[in-house]
């Protein structure tokens, strides 16, 4: 098949980080966006200059650090702020996973690498792909898991899933699909085949086990 770009994404409580650990397991590497957009935001970071020029000084502690929550809180309420920052981070976090990307192409050829982005759709980078994995629950099932999870109230969990990309939409746009509302072992099941569909080998065993 040769070395591709293949990213995995999902919905809010459909499992998704479930899913990549399983894969974690087996072997592959995965790359996770948000722990990318963490070290973005970082005083050492090559972006943290630009975002203070964006941001009012109120989102930073008086070490300089920004204060995460208060920007969620932010992006949320502002749509030209959100546009901002994800114009600023989003090609810088790509960027760095792809650079991650080359190089483990160099040291390890054979390992699979996962770009692990929950908001893959929403971003608008599913184009830089050439295979998306979908970790997939109904949304009746997102809305009970964020209710239990979260302790939401029903109408609080499904205005929650409206700031994503609807899960069947996705559905539609991915191209291979785990259905994650079943048991433990289902999933497993689906994460073995894929493994193998993927890399052309029987997924270790021991690997699940030992880890």
């Amino acid at each position: 098949m040769g070395r591709q770009k293949i990213a995995i994404t999902g919905g809010i409580a459909t499992g998704k980080s479930t899913v990549a650990s399983m894969f974690s397991r087996l072997g592959a590497l995965i790359l996770d966006a948000d722990q990318v957009a963490r070290e973005a935001v970082e005083p050492s970071s090559s972006c943290y200059p630009a975002l203070r020029e964006i941001l009012e000084p109120f989102y930073f502690d008086q070490k300089d650090r920004l204060i995460r929550q208060k920007l969620r809180e932010g992006i949320i309420h502002n749509p030209q702020l959100r546009e901002k920052v994800n114009a600023l981070l989003h090609p810088f976090i790509l960027s760095a996973m792809e650079d991650t990307w080359k190089t483990m192409g160099i040291r390890e050829p054979h390992v699979l690498v996962l770009f692990d982005i929950p908001l893959l759709f929403e971003i608008h980078f599913e184009s830089h792909f050439q295979t998306i994995i979908l970790v997939y629950v109904p949304p009746d099932l997102q809305i009970r898991r964020l209710m239990q999870r979260d302790g939401l109230t029903h109408e609080a969990a499904a205005k929650t899933l409206t700031m994503q990309w609807p899960i069947e939409s996705k559905k539609s746009r991915a191209h291979i699909l785990i259905d994650n509302s079943g048991s433990l072992e289902n999933t497993w099941h689906q994460v073995r085949h894929v493994w193998r569909q993927l890399t052309g080998k029987e997924p270790h065993m021991e690997q699940e086990e030992s880890r």
